[in-house]
C-alpha cells in the first residue's frame, strides 16, 4: 500500500504549494516501505531465535511445502515482470516491489529447504530457515533505504553522465565551456544545472538559440533527463571544458 501511494501521489500535478510538483513522493514512501520492510525482518529474527530455543514439530509438512512452492514460484515469475517494468521505467517503487517479489520468492524455498529437514527430525533448521530470510529482509531493506535517501538528500548515482553529458554541450556551436554542472534525481527522473560559456559578443537572441540547442541536444540523447538548467558566462577563447 505505502508503494502503490507514492507512485499514485507522484503523478499528482504540481500546484501552488509544491510547484515542482509531486515526484518525490514516490521515493518518500519508498524509504517508509523498506524502513517497515527493515521492522518486520527484525521482528522475525527474534521469532526464529526463540523457535530455535524451542522448537516444535511440524504439522501437515507436505501440505506445507507444497504451498512453499507455488507461491515461490508465483513470487519470482512476478519479480521478473517488475524488473523489466522498473528498468523501463525508472521507478524507485517499482523496484523496491521486485526487490519484495525476489524476496519472497527465495524466502518461499528457503521455508521448503526448512521445512523439509525440520520434517526429518532436524526441528531446529525450520528456524535456521526463519533466521536467514529474516537478514535477507532486512539486507534488501538496507539497500532500498540507502537508495532513497540518496535521492531524497539530490543525490544522483549516475556515474560517467557529467562527461558525458559535458561532452555534447560542447559538440555544440558556440559552446565555449561547460562547468559546474549538478544532476539531482526527482522521482523517477534527473534534473540539472550547469554553466555554458559562450563568446560575449553573441546578442541575447543568439545566446538563447545556442543553449536551447544544447537543452534539446541532451534531453533527446538521455531520456531519463527531464530538465537543465543553463546559466550564461560571457567569455572570449578557444573552445574547453572548464
Amino acid at each position: 500500500m505505502l508503494v502503490l501511494t507514492g507512485i499514485l501521489l507522484s503523478r499528482r500535478s504540481p500546484d501552488r504549494a509544491f510547484s515542482h510538483g509531486y515526484a518525490r513522493a514516490e521515493n518518500l514512501f519508498g524509504l517508509l516501505a523498506a524502513i517497515v520492510m527493515i521492522a518486520l525482518g527484525g521482528l522475525m529474527l527474534y521469532e526464529s531465535y526463540l523457535a530455535v530455543l524451542d522448537p516444535v514439530p511440524i504439522k501437515d509438512a507436505f501440505l506445507a511445502i507444497a504451498v512453499a512452492v507455488l507461491a515461490g514460484s508465483s513470487s519470482l515469475v512476478l519479480a521478473l515482470m517488475k524488473i523489466r517494468l522498473s528498468k523501463k521505467s525508472g521507478s524507485l517503487a517499482l523496484k523496491i516491489e521486485a526487490y519484495n517479489s525476489v524476496k519472497d520468492g527465495l524466502s518461499s524455498f528457503v521455508v521448503v529447504a526448512g521445512i523439509g529437514l525440520a520434517s526429518l527430525g532436524l526441528l531446529y533448521f525450520d528456524a535456521l530457515a526463519g533466521i536467514a530470510i529474516s537478514v535477507m529482509i532486512i539486507a534488501v531493506g538496507y539497500v532500498l533505504v540507502k537508495e532513497s535517501s540518496v535521492v531524497l538528500m539530490d543525490g544522483c548515482l549516475c556515474p560517467g553522465l557529467v562527461d558525458r553529458l559535458s561532452s555534447i554541450a560542447l559538440s555544440v556551436e558556440g559552446v565555449l565551456g561547460i562547468s559546474d554542472v549538478r544532476l539531482r534525481k526527482v522521482g523517477r527522473l534527473i534534473a540539472g544545472q550547469a554553466t555554458v560559456r559562450l563568446d560575449e559578443s553573441m546578442t541575447v537572441a543568439e545566446a538563447h538559440r545556442v543553449t536551447e540547442d544544447v537543452k534539446k541536444r541532451i534531453i533527446n540523447e538521455f531520456g531519463d533527463i527531464s530538465d537543465i538548467v543553463l546559466e550564461i558566462e560571457p567569455s572570449k577563447g578557444t573552445p574547453s571544458r572548464a
